[in-house]
């Protein structure tokens, strides 16, 4: 089952109403706000947000200055703040001064946070394989394939609104 009724309730297991399930953006959400929940309630099993992992996978190439995080995971700074105040206090990521702008902090990623990473790796396998279980192994890369050229075409238009 997709949906767990413990998680979810009834309603949500069986699918959003058919008048709304014609409607692909109503459905697109529908489905990504329900993975969120679920991948959301998985992913504490670590520890961790959803927005700590994604500043963790982000500091694995190396430290990154942390205005440059929450541009790239488009994230308010004090947003970022706060995760990154929540990583160190998890003794998973410190901040160190920039070694050539005395106004830039580094976010660097510890060994704990690789560890945690691995973590959110195998949770993550496992409540993937659980959600995506009714599709093939084809139409899983088709929907990823399809979400990526849907995530590129909206980076692309905002690019083009600036």
């Amino acid at each position: 089952m997709i949906f767990n009724d413990s998680v979810f309730g009834d309603a949500r297991s069986e699918g959003p109403p058919e008048e709304l399930a014609r409607s692909t953006g109503f459905l697109l959400s529908w489905v990504a706000a329900r993975a969120g929940e679920q991948y959301e309630e998985v992913l504490a099993e670590t520890g961790l947000k959803p927005l700590h992992l994604g500043v963790l996978t982000q500091l694995q190439n190396g430290p990154l200055v942390q205005s440059r995080l929450s541009e790239r995971l488009s994230v308010f700074k004090p947003v970022m703040v706060t995760l990154v105040n929540e990583l160190e206090a998890m003794g998973l990521a410190e901040r160190r001064p920039h070694p050539r702008d005395r106004r830039a902090v580094e976010v660097h990623l510890l060994p704990a946070g690789v560890r945690k990473i691995r973590d959110a790796e195998q949770v993550s396998e496992r409540i993937s394989g659980e959600f995506f279980g009714p599709l093939t192994p084809e139409e899983r890369q088709s929907l990823h394939a399809l979400l990526a050229k849907l995530a590129g075409g909206a980076a692309t238009s905002r690019r083009k609104e600036s």
